[in-house]
């Protein structure tokens, strides 16, 4: 194309007109950059000039967009009407369309299922890829495929292909190593639960007690938005299950001044479970949160902008996983944004719920305090509990649970999907999750019970028996083990046997056997030790063994479960 040929470029984000990155180009044509953010209206008017329309996908569609899952078309509709309008009106001008679709996120969200976002990105290329069938002078750049040869180039080596046939290079294989690490430990273990966040320079720009509200760096241009973006990243994985306390250095009144009346604040006070507002030191505070909440410090994260406070953090709780947070704010959100430690394979229901779960808990921790008798508080707060199977779109809950539950689980084995469905289906056994409500809400399913019969099916062990820390303190448990005598009686099972591994951190369940009807196998008769240990060969784990006669046994608590829906099957 000669030199001289005029080319309008517009573009969703900004493109510095002008700098020397356009030379290449500007050497065959006259590039006319418009004004910033007129692209439906370059579409529209120029339509007997060459054009570069330069599309980011999260320009036009925020993350928080696809949360709900609508149809593409729908989101996708209003870019591909201009477009469509524009070739209809310059069917003989070039049109070149360069979209990227590409945003950072942890490998770890896509283990189970494609992520939404990623989908999307496929079927406007899908679309536009429909339009150039029709109209021959769209002109499509992939920039995902452009942006990706560079990361290609330095992770695959020919070299190492036609010399040892291995397509990487050192680089390709480092990068694919540390993803697969992380891969593993989510699989072995749960995501962070806990974020704890400072506030002065690491919410918001500025330090509140001395600049004021009309003073902070938040939501404007430049480095507020920056804020306001890390804020949205940080809101994002609320909707996958991560609780938000806050740990600063500040006046409290200060601080909740800004959550509730600054216009750019993304966090509301809603989204805040727990907060220490004060002086002292962090480490102090950071191990209350947990405390409060009933979770470990290996459950946390501690986002500080000051590098004093985050060295002692990982000097004096170096559980807690402290992310060094670069020096730019601009660099923020998408660190946030690709956290493997709060990544997850899938999420479910009760993680979408959880702030207002553990914001239940909360009032129920007051109010059961406040009480003279416990067990009459209980009777009132119409507790109703309901068995649920274990079944494909159970099992993923099931599954978490294993891997998430410390404090009440006899056994801790962490089972997987696959085992799970397994140990579900052999015959005899009695599964089931337990979905709990009361006055204080619906507190989803947090206990699981797995009895697996043996083979002569007059004995059943009690493989896995946990209830979420969450709903600790209604004796749920109880109604769960009830459940699962009237389960196998109705099957003809004699004996229950379980056993109690410690971990060290479920000590809160170490006297629930023994206190609920069962005695240790050392005390039972010889006669029907024997058989006993012989049916429950294979399912030991050197724990602490108990056994419990189902015709005689008596469980405790049943008298707060009037409002009981089911049984378990």
């Amino acid at each position: 194309m000669p030199a001289g040929v005029q080319l309008r470029i517009t573009a969703t984000s900004f493109l510095l007109p002008g700098d020397a990155a356009w030379d290449e180009l500007a050497r065959t044509h006259t590039l006319d950059f418009g004004t910033f953010g007129d692209w439906p209206g370059a579409l529209l008017s120029s339509s007997g000039t060459a054009l570069l329309w330069v599309v980011v996908l999260e320009d036009l569609v925020t993350p928080e967009a696809v949360e709900g899952s609508p149809e593409f078309a729908e989101l996708l509709h209003p870019l591909l009407t201009v477009l469509k309008k524009r070739l209809e009106n310059a069917p003989e001008a070039h049109t070149a369309v360069a979209w990227l679709a590409w945003r950072p996120d942890s490998p770890i969200r896509s283990v189970r299922t494609q992520r939404f976002w990623k989908r999307l990105g496929e079927a406007l290329a899908t679309s536009l890829r429909q339009m150039a069938a029709l109209h021959p002078s769209l002109l499509l750049l992939d920039l995902d495929e452009l942006f990706a040869r560079p990361g290609m180039d330095a992770c695959l080596d020919p070299r190492n292909w036609y010399a040892v046939r291995c397509r990487f290079s050192r680089r390709g294989i480092a990068e694919t190593a540390r993803a697969t690490a992380a891969l593993l430990s989510r699989a072995a273990a749960a995501p962070r639960k806990l974020m704890v966040l400072d506030c002065d320079n690491t919410l918001w720009g500025g330090i509140v007690g001395e600049v004021g509200l009309a003073g902070l760096a938040l939501g404007q241009d430049g480095v507020g938005r920056a804020f306001s973006d890390f804020q949205r990243s940080i809101r994002r994985l609320t909707h996958e299950g991560l609780l938000l306390s806050l740990c600063s250095k500040n006046n409290e009144v200060d601080v909740w001044k800004v959550f509730d009346e600054h216009p750019s604040m993304v966090l509301r006070r809603s989204d805040i479970i727990a907060w220490r507002i004060n002086w002292r030191n962090k480490a102090d505070n950071v191990m209350e949160l947990a405390h409060d909440l009933d979770l470990g410090l290996d459950a946390v994260v501690f986002v500080d902008d000051n590098p004093l406070e985050r060295e002692q953090m990982r000097r004096y709780l170096p559980q807690v996983l402290t992310p060094e947070m670069p020096v730019e704010v601009f660099a923020w959100p998408w660190l946030i944004d690709a956290l493997n430690d709060a990544a997850t394979f899938q999420v479910t229901t009760e993680d979408r719920r959880k702030t207002e779960q553990y914001r239940s808990r909360s009032g129920f921790l007051a109010q059961r305090g406040s009480a003279r008798d416990e067990i009459e508080f209980l009777r009132t707060i119409e507790l109703q509990p309901d068995a649920v199977s274990i079944s494909a779109g159970t099992v993923s809950r099931a599954a978490q649970l294993c891997a998430k539950t410390n404090q009440f689980n006899l056994r801790t084995i962490r089972h997987t999907e696959g085992a799970l469905l397994e140990l579900a289906s052999r015959p005899g056994t009695c599964a089931f999750l337990m979905q709990l409500s009361d006055r204080f809400g619906d507190h989803g399913l947090t206990g699981l019970a797995i009895a697996v019969s043996s083979e002569s099916q007059k004995s059943a062990f009690l493989d896995t028996f946990l209830l979420s820390c969450r709903v600790l303190g209604r004796h749920a448990e109880a109604w769960m083990l009830q459940t699962l005598v009237t389960s196998l009686r109705a099957k003809g099972v004699e004996w229950l046997i379980a056993e109690f591994r410690e971990t060290g951190r479920n000590s809160v369940a170490r006297d629930f056997l023994a206190g609920h009807g069962f005695v240790r196998l050392c005390d039972i008769p010889e006669k029907p030790r024997q058989l006993l240990c012989r049916e429950a060969k294979g399912f030991w784990a050197a724990g602490e063994a108990f056994a419990a006669r189902l015709d005689s046994i008596v469980v405790p608590y049943m008298e707060l479960f009037h409002y009981a829906r089911t049984a378990a099957d």
